[in-house]
């Protein structure tokens, strides 16, 4: 196939030969040493083969000598006849010799036994480009980019073929849709701006655009001759005027020109790969979990005949699936009948309120009989797909703040009995299965909530269908109850669903007696109403394999497992933090539960039904299957998993190390916080200082339901006389490590040089807007209270003496983090001369909500957080309110400073702190009179500034009640949140970029570092007797990525200085100018997708 955008080189940048030998002796590797492997050790001989097979037939090809990679991977075909990679490498090969026939044969094949392959289509594509026929490599260029939508060759090559009939306008629309797309992927490329363009002008589209896409080219190649340059601004004057033919012809002579230089190869060489053929260098991601499979043998397991267990009372036709659709900590309840679907949002105190009128985009007017949850698109929230028998299957995709857009999925299919949902695949995406009345499918997700029809297990439906591992060897198989019957598909883990059905015993449900209690008889309604309706699985007698339970309208009975408890096996239930957070439901209904051994990989989400049931017999058995959710995993023969990982419903995720099987876990939710921390070097080592940027909280709803100010922090935070030079450096280090997005848009550090005998102290406290002015108060006398106690009495001088993170007020949870029983600290100044100014210093630090958590206050009118506000005595020895809002620390280890003078109305001295909000107050002194002392401040933006990947510094608590910490010696490297998506400052240099407050911010991802660093010698010689303290200022803003935060999984849109609103609203937008654009292009050039770490 041609390449006619670029020049090919021979083969290869390194030496061929080497590169060969490489490839040989790893082959070698893996043979030799695989044995001497313990879990390598354990897999069939032929999977080392077919290791050895690829690794060697790759070399071959590599060093192009195509006969004897045909050789091999004809080899591997034969050992591992169900992998595309065996197929793919043997078509490539027979290119590479041009016998095409043989390449086809050879593909067909492939695409016969792996149909949903993208590289398969791609690399036939390719073949039928060599054979001449264009319309058919188009359509398997199509399929392969159906199959793999993020593949960016696959796509170029497409825009290439819709480029190529310039009067074709709906060919030129697909193009321009597709060149947006890698737009968005790759920003600085070039070529796709230059095509872009040519395309809008072909179409005579956004003529705005274009203009934008020229200013990007003339900031992307502005070192290049002018005599080349000129055609790109000859053609943005026609633009201007309109002449969009002639603007066109420049901008493909600007292309032409320049198709030879570096900056276009670099361009080219993002988007297709410059050989002839493709061949697939590791295998499928499921093969590694299929490794497995060869490595667990089948045990025999047998089902027993089926007993009665209970009556039940149901209204027909009626689900209920509990779930925390809006995110806020409680579980709310969708309602799926025949004709409709409800939501009923829980508002907090287990009332409900019907919000499907608001909830439903466009409005849901039909209803269903099966429904099922979980994040079907990957994105970090809870959707929802209802079986309708009107209208297939209906996606629910969560839009975030309590909204679903509804859409019609799986093409062709009108009606749908019953689905599930589970990862059978093991690739880390929900798939489904849905019954309708002439077929069991199974349909794979491409992991963006696009499914694909995958296999027909059989030619019949049911009216309910379950994921299950009945003999717990690791793979989901399928139970499927019919009317009058149930099917058994066991997955062998490599490639295909077995009819096992004759495991479970054949009976007429006519024939099942039912216990006899005091409300039912041996001739209840069995005898009249004969047909199943549903299943349930559980393991009920607790033994570590599943059981099935089937209903009846008003019975249940129990099949009980026999035998796949052989293999090993973990349970998992999840308890979330219900005292002081409420960020999850109590049981951790929706969350993501991930496991990993070995090379198996399990994913899936804790989902819970309700048929509308109530036992009336047996409730002890009732209560078996009704108890709160848990997870099943099987392991097979592996004695234990590497690692459990529980990412809750609010996003936040936690891992299990090295649990063993064969037992349940209770997993208890761990917290999250907020906000970058600053390290500061104290001689020794970096200690942890405090938390930056706490004013700032980009998309936050607050708890009265309006969003948080968009304004920049303007932060300043007292770092004090501890910190040291280093190598003639201050070295302070700007870390991210919480799931959030910071822009970091100005730093400066602040020199104080006092007084030995004084200190320093700042007001670093949280208020609405206007944040308090910054002054520096030097304080030679710390006076402290004649008494203090606490709103239960207790005399808290000694805790409020000095700041060690010991507490006045230890609070018990309230039912929201960040809110608490009301309480206070009362303060006897003494006798004071209150003509002078008297200031007090409060310091300590708050536990805040986050959007979440305000969502689900709002909902609550029974809840009201109050800001702390200050009280003294009146003449009449009444408490009166004198400042109604003195703030809160503006995050850990904070102080507040406040002014008493004038507020005292009486000779009493004594004065309250009293608020609702999660405060510890760790120390209390004031001051009398202004203290007149000399001070000298210098103030010095950073002389270089490293931006660079960290890690994530350990977690620690001095005290029960303090907040957390973190050591700056103990740093995890792995990557632990589901980040922000979208283009992050690239790593390097970054002081420019810290000058100034100009919008144009540093963009830290959780994990990152800047290390910014001040030289000494710009600083004063500080004087005799006289000790430096320093201060930090910092501006910019903060995204946590917390579900209902606005615009929170995304780095864009940017904040700016002068927005009203976040997200920008009213035609606002970040600013365009050449120097904005220059930012954008040089700087923010990281890109981080939307999606969990691996682990």
């Amino acid at each position: 196939m041609s390449h006619n955008d670029m020049n090919l080189p021979n083969l290869c940048f390194i030496d061929r030969n080497l590169l060969f030998w490489m490839q040989l002796l790893f082959g070698l590797f893996v043979v030799v040493f695989s044995s001497t492997s313990a879990e390598v050790g354990e897999v069939d001989s032929t999977i080392v083969s077919a290791i050895q097979c690829q690794n060697m037939g790759l070399a071959y090809l590599e060093e192009s000598q195509p006969l004897k990679a045909v050789t091999q991977f004809e080899n591997l075909i034969e050992l591992l006849p169900n992998e595309a990679i065996g197929y793919a490498n043997l078509a490539v090969a027979y290119l590479r010799l041009r016998q095409v026939d043989a390449a086809e044969e050879a593909i067909q094949r492939g695409i016969a036994t792996v149909p949903l392959n993208s590289q398969l289509h791609f690399i036939y594509s390719e073949i039928y480009h060599f054979q001449g026929k264009s319309d058919q490599a188009v359509t398997e260029l199509k399929e392969a980019l159906r199959l793999k939508p993020d593949d960016l060759e696959v796509r170029y090559l497409l825009i290439r073929e819709n480029l190529r009939d310039r009067r074709n306008t709906k060919a030129i629309s697909r193009a321009i849709m597709d060149l947006r797309f890698l737009r968005k992927l790759t920003p600085t490329n070039i070529v796709v701006l230059l095509k872009l363009a040519q395309a809008l002008l072909l179409n005579n589209g956004d003529v705005e655009q274009v203009e934008q896409i020229g200013k990007e080219l003339r900031v992307l190649l502005s070192d290049i001759d002018l005599e080349k340059l000129k055609y790109l601004d000859e053609g943005m004057k026609q633009v201007e005027v309109g002449d969009m033919k002639g603007a066109n012809r420049n901008f493909r002579i600007f292309e032409n020109i320049n198709k030879n230089s570096p900056r276009y190869q670099q361009g080219i060489g993002e988007l297709i790969t410059p050989i002839l053929g493709h061949p697939i260098e590791e295998f499928d991601h499921r093969f590694k979990s299929r490794l497995v499979a060869t490595k667990t043998k089948p045990v025999t397991v047998n089902f027993s005949q089926p007993i009665h267990h209970a009556v039940i009372s149901r209204t027909p036709g009626l689900v209920r699936l509990r779930i925390d659709y809006d995110h806020d900590g409680d579980l709310d309840n969708l309602t799926v009948f025949p004709d409709r679907v409800q939501m009923h949002r829980n508002n907090g105190d287990n009332s409900f309120l019907d919000v499907s009128d608001r909830t439903f985009y466009p409005t849901l007017d039909s209803g269903g009989r099966s429904v099922t949850s979980g994040d079907f698109d990957n994105d970090g929230d809870l959707d929802i797909i209802v079986a309708s028998l009107s209208r297939g299957c209906l996606l629910l995709d969560n839009l975030r703040q309590g909204k679903f857009a509804v859409t019609n999925i799986l093409n062709g299919l009108e009606a749908a009995l019953a689905i599930d949902s589970a990862d059978y695949d093991h690739d880390g995406a929900l798939d489904i299965c849905v019954t309708t009345k002439v077929d069991t499918q199974l349909y794979l997700n491409r992991g963006d909530g696009e499914f694909i029809k995958d296999i027909t297990l059989m030619a019949f439906g049911g009216v309910d269908v379950h994921f299950m591992d009945y003999d717990n060897d690791g793979y989901l198989d399928v139970w499927v109850i019919d009317e009058q019957r149930m099917s058994l598909f066991r997955n062998d883990g490599i490639t295909q669903f077995s009819d096992v059905s004759y495991l479970i015993p054949t009976f007429k449900l006519s024939d099942l007696p039912v216990k006899k209690t005091p409300e039912t008889t041996l001739q209840d309604d069995v005898s009249r109403k004969r047909n199943w309706v549903d299943g349930l699985v559980e393991d009920c007698d607790s033994d570590g394999d599943l059981d099935l339970l089937v209903g009846t309208w008003e019975h249940r009975f129990l099949i009980q497992n026999e035998g796949g408890n052989q293999n090993g096996w973990l349970q998992i239930e999840l308890e979330a933090v219900s005292e002081g957070n409420n960020k999850n439901n109590a049981y951790g209904l929706g969350s993501r539960v991930e496991i990993k051994a070995g090379d198996l990989y399990q994913m899936t989400y804790v989902e819970k039904l309700i048929a509308d049931h109530s036992s009336k017999a047996d409730p002890d058995l009732e209560n078996a299957f009704r108890k709160h959710s848990f997870i099943h995993f099987g392991l097979g023969s592996l004695e234990q998993a590497d690692v459990l990982r529980i990412v809750w419903t609010n996003g936040v995720p936690q891992n299990v190390i090295s649990p063993k099987t064969n037992q349940r876990i209770v997993e208890k939710q761990v917290l999250k916080g907020s906000c970058p921390f600053l390290y500061v070097f104290d001689g020794e080592q970096f200690q942890f200082k405090t938390d930056l940027l706490w004013r700032s909280a980009l998309g936050m709803v607050t708890s009265i339901g309006t969003v948080a100010s968009s304004d920049s922090s303007r932060d300043y935070v007292l770092i004090g006389h501890k910190m040291k030079p280093v190598n003639g450096t201050y070295s302070i280090q700007i870390t991210e490590e919480l799931w959030e997005t910071t822009y970091f848009d100005q730093v400066q550090l602040v020199a104080v040089d006092h007084p030995v005998d004084t200190q320093i102290f700042i007001d670093e406290r949280f208020t609405p807007l206007p944040f308090p002015a910054f002054k520096i108060h030097a304080v030679r006398e710390m006076r402290f209270p004649k008494s203090a106690i606490n709103h239960h009495g207790h005399d808290v001088s000694i805790a409020l003496g000095e700041f060690d993170y010991q507490y006045a007020v230890e609070h018990k949870p309230g039912k929201f983090q960040g809110v608490v029983d009301q309480h206070f600290i009362e303060l006897d100044l003494g006798d004071i001369d209150v003509r002078q100014q008297v200031l007090l210093f409060l310091t300590g630090w708050v536990f805040p909500t986050d959007t979440s958590i305000n969502v689900s206050i709002s909902q609550n009118p029974s809840i009201n957080p109050r800001f702390p506000y200050l009280q003294v005595k009146t003449d009449r020895g009444e408490w009166k309110t004198v400042i109604d809002l003195i703030g809160i620390p503006a995050g850990k280890n904070k102080t507040l400073v406040i002014d008493l003078t004038d507020k005292f109305l009486s000779d009493d001295r004594r004065l309250r702190i009293v608020t609702n909000m999660q405060v510890y107050w760790d120390r209390a002194f004031f001051t009398i009179g202004d203290h007149d002392v000399s001070m000298q401040i210098t103030r010095r933006h950073p002389n270089r500034a490293d931006l660079h990947y960290l890690g994530f510094p350990k977690m620690y608590r001095p005290t029960p009640h303090a907040p957390h910490l973190y050591d700056y010696s103990q740093i995890d490297k792995k990557r632990r949140w589901r980040d922000l998506g979208g283009f992050y400052t690239r790593y390097g240099e970054v002081g420019e970029l810290l000058q100034k407050s100009e919008s144009m911010s540093v963009i830290m991802n959780a994990g990152d570092e800047i290390t910014v660093e001040f030289d000494v010698d710009q600083f004063p010689i500080l004087k005799d007797g006289w000790i430096r303290s320093f201060i930090l200022f910092s501006d910019g803003w903060v995204k946590d990525g917390d579900i209902n935060t606005l615009a929170s999984q995304s780095v864009e849109p940017l904040p700016f200085h002068g927005a009203t609103s976040y997200p920008p609203g009213n035609g606002e937008h970040f600013p365009n100018g050449p120097d904005y654009l220059r930012y954008r292009l040089e700087y923010n050039t990281r890109q981080v997708s939307h999606r969990l770490p691996g682990f």
